[in-house]
């Protein structure tokens, strides 16, 4: 019952303790502006379209005064009227201690090539082979022939399920399938947005692989409204996601989010994850965030978890940021097992166009594993 009240307190938390947070949701809330403002991909996240990369992405984030030293003239990502391109490459430093055990190590985490081909005037085809990197290439069409704005996509994809979030290792996106931009699926995606609200459904196959026969099929549906309150703008929603596959193994996740943006310089993000499943799939899923189950039922029967992730923004200048963030994990509700906790802080730094440096420091506790961990992080971006 506590876990329970526990959630719907964090729930609404996130919705009304703020005072006037991968398109990133930070961004898109800053300008009041859907993702497929920036990107192709109409739910956000890889290549940037014409004004992604060419307007926003230049004259909004970097420091100005480097900008005017550094910038491309006439650049473009468009090499012709149906086709353009993209990248993102990011390349990361880390340090950590563990009690008396520390390690460093240099690691590239991302390296994006899209490309996007148009058929017609409404339908295109969008691919990103991501060279191998964790085995998450995407190659669908979309079509934006339905009512209300809507789209269909088809193909292999990114199921768009909550907020796309730059930090793979939050635990709200660490403890479900989609960590590290992965959990890629071939599918079925269609959308209309009808004034501020968005409304998407995804039928997929619910499998690691490129076919599933004789399967059940996941079933994803996501639901937001964007809006502007007074000085705030403010992005509401929630995702439900449910795969039972014929081998016995199951996973449901629940969740709400947030964001709202003060007057374009106060962001902050709230997502609330409820993560329920079968003992196969949950111990996977809780392995990738580091800590243990205490007490792991390994009979088959439903395992429940709790993620949730608040995150500050604040624009101290054009091309400098300041960011804190916290993070929490419950790995079993139904069990006093501990818990895992996370606190982030550190900097984003947008030199020039195409390039940000992303200092961190955090700091986790582990109650299940009887842990602490002190990290600093420093993250390089390059993108188009």
């Amino acid at each position: 019952m506590k876990r329970i009240i526990l959630f719907f307190v964090s729930f609404i938390f996130i919705f009304l303790s703020v005072e006037p947070l991968v398109a990133l949701p930070r961004f898109a809330a800053r300008t009041g502006a859907k993702c497929q403002s920036c990107h192709v991909n109409p739910t956000g996240g890889g290549m940037r379209n014409f004004y992604g990369s060419t307007s926003y992405g230049r004259q909004a984030l970097p420091i100005k005064s480097w900008e005017e030293d550094f910038t491309l003239d006439d650049f473009s990502t468009q090499l012709s009227d149906f086709f353009s391109y993209g990248i993102d490459f990011r390349f990361l430093y880390f340090y950590q201690k563990q009690g008396t055990t520390t390690r460093s190590s240099f690691f590239p985490m991302q390296a994006d090539v899209y490309s996007n081909l148009k058929l017609s005037k409404k339908i295109s085809i969008y691919a990103n082979p991501a060279f191998g990197l964790f085995q998450r290439y995407e190659i669908f069409a979309i079509a934006t022939v339905l009512p209300l704005n809507g789209y269909m996509k088809l193909g292999r994809m990114t199921p768009s399920y909550g907020l796309r979030l730059d930090d793979h290792t939050a635990y709200v996106r660490e403890a479900t399938p989609f960590r590290n931009g992965q959990g890629q699926d071939v599918g079925a995606e269609i959308s209309i947005a009808p004034g501020p609200l968005t409304l998407m459904g995804a039928v997929l196959n619910g499998s690691t692989g490129d076919r599933a026969i004789d399967r059940p099929r996941a079933i994803l549906s996501r639901v937001s409204a964007q809006f502007a309150a007074g000085p705030i703008n403010v992005l509401l929603g929630g995702s439900t996601y449910n795969n039972v596959s014929s081998f016995g193994d199951r996973i449901n996740l629940f969740g709400g989010f947030a964001v709202l943006s003060l007057e374009g310089n106060l962001t902050v993000i709230g997502d609330v994850e409820r993560i329920k499943g079968n003992s196969t799939t949950m111990k996977i899923n809780s392995q990738r965030t580091g800590s243990a189950i205490s007490g792991f039922n390994d009979a088959g029967q439903d395992l429940e978890q709790l993620s949730t992730y608040v995150e500050a923004d604040y624009v101290l200048i054009q091309g400098v940021d300041v960011k804190a963030a916290y993070d929490f994990f419950d790995p079993d509700t139904k069990l006093a097992t501990g818990i895992a906790t996370r606190y982030t802080f550190g900097f984003e730094f947008f030199p020039v166009s195409g390039v940000e440096v992303r200092p961190l420091y955090r700091y986790t506790k582990d109650t299940v594993l009887n842990l602490t961990s002190n990290e600093v992080h420093v993250l390089f971006h390059f993108y188009l």
